[in-house]
């Protein structure tokens, strides 16, 4: 029987083997890194048309249509003051949807009023601030 000198190369599928492992292993963790750390924000803010009016001490605040503000998820400020539970209907309780006016009657001249929007994951946007003369 003849025998056949050796290459030296017996063990090179091993080795290839152990790179292919590795590259699949780092592709998986590369994936799933970039799933995880990419994340997209989805919360968007409200868009709709806000209309803004007083007459002497009353602030009139009126959804002209465009995106509902779920009962509780926004804030009215009036002089820089939170005066969202001075409003009637309460804010807290109704949904700001299209039609919908909520009025302060308030003790002294507005300088300011401004309606804020509260989003789910804390962040705040101001919706529209209007100045009066």
């Amino acid at each position: 029987m003849r025998t056949f000198p050796r290459l030296g190369d017996d063990a090179v599928s091993e080795i290839l083997g152990a790179l292919l492992l590795v590259a699949v292993i780092s592709l998986a963790v590369s994936i799933i890194a970039v799933t995880i750390l990419s994340s997209v924000d989805t919360s968007q803010t409200p868009s709709l048309s806000i209309i803004i009016s007083n007459q002497s001490q009353n602030v009139t605040i009126s959804h002209g249509g465009g995106d509902p503000l779920p009962a509780g998820s926004y804030r009215i400020y009036v002089n820089d003051i939170d005066r969202t539970a001075s409003f009637t209907p309460s804010p807290d309780t109704i949904v700001f949807k299209a039609g919908t006016t909520l009025t302060y009657e308030g003790s002294s001249l507005p300088r300011t009023a401004m309606v804020i929007y509260k989003g789910s994951d804390g962040s705040e946007a101001v919706l529209v601030r209007k100045s009066f003369s």
